[in-house]
């Protein structure tokens, strides 16, 4: 299972971003960019194995319909989140697709997300950071 982040424009929503740099947040989408190339060339090359792709889409602006911070939001797993900060929706967006994707009954879920500028900070614009709870995976 091959899951991406997609959030079209990342503004911050009502906890607006600094204006340096916001032009870059169209680049937010680039998680589900990845799984969707991935999942174009499973099916041009016909690759022989069983993988699904699902990709979240959103954006994340300020509006009269947009959750504010001291929102509480219920998920889609039932359990619900005090919004304390507009601008962690990547969080929220993928706590409801990793629900959504366990109907699947998946052997292993790989999810693509551009979460926090603290990776870029600690490891620079050209190296990714790996979290993983799959040993086996995470040495090779």
């Amino acid at each position: 299972m091959l899951v991406g982040k997609g959030l079209t424009f990342d503004s911050g929503g009502i906890s607006i971003k600094p204006s340096e740099g916001m032009d870059e947040m169209k680049y937010d989408m680039c998680g589900a960019a990845a799984v969707y190339g991935v999942m174009r060339m499973v099916a041009e090359l016909q690759l022989p194995i069983n993988v699904i792709g699902v990709l979240a889409g959103c954006e994340n602006m300020p509006g009269g319909r947009a959750y504010r911070p001291g929102d509480v939001l219920t998920t889609m797993s039932g359990q619900t989140v005090e919004v304390l900060n507009t601008d962690a929706e990547g969080r929220l967006v993928l706590c409801d697709v990793l629900t959504y994707v366990e109907r699947f009954e998946p052997e292993a879920v790989i999810d693509v997300a551009t979460l926090t500028g603290a990776c870029v900070i600690a490891l620079g614009h050209h190296i990714t950071g790996l979290m993983s709870n799959h040993n086996r995976w995470r040495m090779n």
